[in-house]
């Protein structure tokens, strides 16, 4: 066991840097949602819609519903990195939600995720990079 005064001081450094991942996803979520909505996107029929207090987002196309749920989980012992799985929903025979797939990110919005153009990582702090990732999966969900 940990002696008291280092299990606080873990404990309050891994609420803030939880803290800070999540408001990284809510920028990230907050950035998807704006643009897949808006009325001059040029693809029609995508629905978003962000449930930031329960920490994930929704999205609809082409009769798929997709979740994007944020996590953090430990990277290495007292570090936290953001995490986020995409389900798709089913709903026969029974409401499931099957992973198709996701990425980690660090507090500064660097992903694991790499810009086939560019090769470098691609970082959710943006409009034009989240929208990329939001469409990613949204396009890999139509082979499920």
């Amino acid at each position: 066991m940990l002696k008291w005064n280092a299990l606080h001081d873990i404990l309050e450094k891994t609420s803030i840097r939880h803290r800070q991942l999540a408001s990284r996803f809510d920028v990230f979520a907050k950035f998807a949602c704006d643009q897949l909505t808006a009325k001059s996107f040029h693809i029609k029929g995508i629905t978003a819609e962000l449930h930031g207090e329960q920490g994930f987002f929704t999205t609809t196309f082409a009769g798929r519903v997709l979740d994007f749920v944020f996590s953090s989980t430990s990277d290495s012992p007292g570090s936290l990195i953001g995490t986020v799985k995409c389900y798709i929903k089913r709903d026969v025979p029974q409401l499931i939600n099957i992973e198709l797939g996701g990425f980690t990110f660090n507090g500064s919005g660097q992903t694991n995720l790499i810009d086939p153009e560019n090769n470098d990582p691609i970082y959710i702090d943006s409009d034009i990079p989240s929208l990329y990732v939001a469409l990613h999966f949204i396009h890999e969900s139509l082979t499920h």
